[in-house]
């Protein structure tokens, strides 16, 4: 599926309360300007970070010291006790050293609630999981990160997938290994990388993986900025470590209303944490669509559910500039013939389709109500958040059989062949036409120039561009960026 300039794929589900506007007071996440000092370290940085901050009175509550090499900036969050978050970020936005600069908006995972009875994994059979199967079942070899509320290791089905030394928990708590106490982020691995073959439980897409537990959501389904930034520098450290990271998940989903377009989004701190990563070029970043019937990349019309009213748009789903991200929207289908369709309360407008209703996957062991007679806790359950793991999963099981050399853009690429997920069609092309798939977009290049402050000519770009569209006419710019509304209020999809 083609996707306008102005439609960006991203589903961070931002939600807390019913207020339209939610962040934790007094804090403020702040990318600065790449430095002029000389050589670019992060413990340089990190000092660059601590005088800026108190240069306001403020301190360093984090530091991501990966993402600030990448930028060759200072990348942090200070905190006022003093200041409210949105007047100190309008007095940084006006700091000619503030590349870009937000409150610390807070999210939440997007599922669509779901108190049906179990029901039989129609999704793999719906994306010819079985056909891929028969040519690969994945590898130990390849990494999948899933930045969501943890992963719980002690699932029978997934033990034997699941990195626990490599679990990373931003949200803070007790768990250090990326351990799930929601329930959410246990699903969405089951799908990616539940053991096959096993007798027990239930198949992902991966038989053999190693999935990188990621806790970005706390035991209530809740984060913010800060946790997803954190999640993100992490996953970006171990992939210029060497890590064979090849897919991160992320079922979230928010509403803001900021137009998408690059001079909002190059001012936006989570956007460039996302690019840093896209910019790897070794990972397929999936994101959920998001569950309140609105279209990926425009503005909603009116207040329903979550959506505090018109002017608002989806995130990170309506990000753009991105190469490697992908968004998925959840499929339905008929109970007699089997037909998909796109489901009640999916966004529209996404990259791809995958299944999304009635998911039986893996779920907190700890919870006994839900253990079957095989010793394996499962839940059936809704939403976009649902139907992201299955294209990660896709993700990984490619990367699994063609040539390690793959970049994220080529397996993005495979998988985008058909406006509905066919994992075995996918395989085969990626196979079939490895030698001759585009190493990297295009996309992304209308942003590279996101690190230098130069006046440019942000007209419509010529060429091939990987989209289908222009971005003049720039509605808000940096200076207006976080004085709009923000909704804060989400729903798990």
């Amino acid at each position: 599926m083609c996707r306008k300039i102005l439609t960006l794929l991203f589903v961070l589900l931002l939600a807390f309360s019913s207020s339209a506007e939610e962040y934790t007071p007094g804090d403020v996440i702040v990318v600065l300007k790449p430095s002029a000092k000389g050589i670019i370290s992060a413990s340089s940085l990190q000092v660059e970070a601590s005088d800026f901050a108190g240069s306001f009175s403020a301190s360093v509550k984090s530091f991501y010291p990966a993402l600030s090499v990448k930028e060759g900036g200072a990348f942090m969050m200070i905190h006022s006790d003093s200041m409210d978050a949105e007047a100190l970020s309008d007095i940084l936005r006006s700091n000619p050293n503030v590349a870009a600069v937000s409150p610390n908006y807070t999210l939440q995972a997007a599922v669509v609630p779901n108190d049906s009875s179990y029901s039989e994994c129609w999704g793999m059979e719906d994306i010819s999981a079985h056909y891929a199967w028969d040519v690969t079942q994945g590898g130990d070899d390849v990494y999948v990160a899933v930045v969501d509320s943890g992963i719980d290791h002690t699932n029978p089905d997934l033990t034997a997938n699941v990195a626990s030394d490599l679990g990373y928990n931003t949200v803070g708590g007790s768990q250090n290994n990326g351990m799930d106490d929601y329930g959410h982020g246990t699903h969405v691995a089951g799908t990616i990388g539940a053991v096959g073959n096993n007798g027990i439980g239930v198949a992902g897409l991966n038989w053999h993986v190693r999935m990188i537990p990621v806790k970005a959501l706390d035991n209530a389904g809740k984060g913010d900025f800060n946790t997803v930034i954190n999640a993100m520098n992490y996953v970006t450290d171990l992939i210029d470590q060497g890590m064979n990271i090849r897919a991160v998940n992320l079922s979230l989903e928010t509403y803001l209303k900021i137009v998408p377009n690059h001079d909002n989004l190059v001012g936006l701190p989570l956007w460039r944490a996302f690019k840093a990563l896209d910019d790897t070029n070794k990972a397929v970043i999936v994101v959920a669509a998001g569950n309140y019937s609105e279209t990926v990349g425009e503005p909603s019309s009116y207040s329903h559910g979550s959506v505090p009213g018109a002017g608002y748009y989806v995130y990170p789903a309506s990000f753009t500039g991105l190469d490697n991200m992908i968004s998925v929207s959840a499929l339905d289908r008929m109970p007699v013939t089997g037909t998909t369709y796109t489901a009640y309360f999916s966004n529209r407008g996404a990259d791809i389709g995958a299944p999304g209703v009635d998911i039986l996957s893996t779920w907190l062991q700890a919870t006994s109500e839900t253990i079957g007679s095989d010793g394996v806790s499962l839940r059936s359950t809704q939403g976009t958040s649902m139907a992201a793991p299955h294209v990660a999963g896709a993700a990984a099981l490619i990367a699994s059989y063609i040539p390690v050399s793959a970049t994220a853009y080529q397996i993005k690429q495979a998988l985008l062949i058909e406006d509905e997920l066919n994992v075995y069609a996918s395989l085969n092309y990626a196979d079939a036409n490895f030698e001759t798939l585009a190493q990297e977009g295009a996309e992304g290049r209308y942003y590279d120039d996101y690190r230098s402050y130069d006046e440019h000519d942000y007209s419509e770009p010529s060429g091939d561009n990987g989209s289908s569209g222009g971005c003049n006419g720039f509605g808000l710019g940096i200076a207006g960026l976080l004085a709009v509304m923000v909704l804060a209020r989400k729903r798990m999809s």
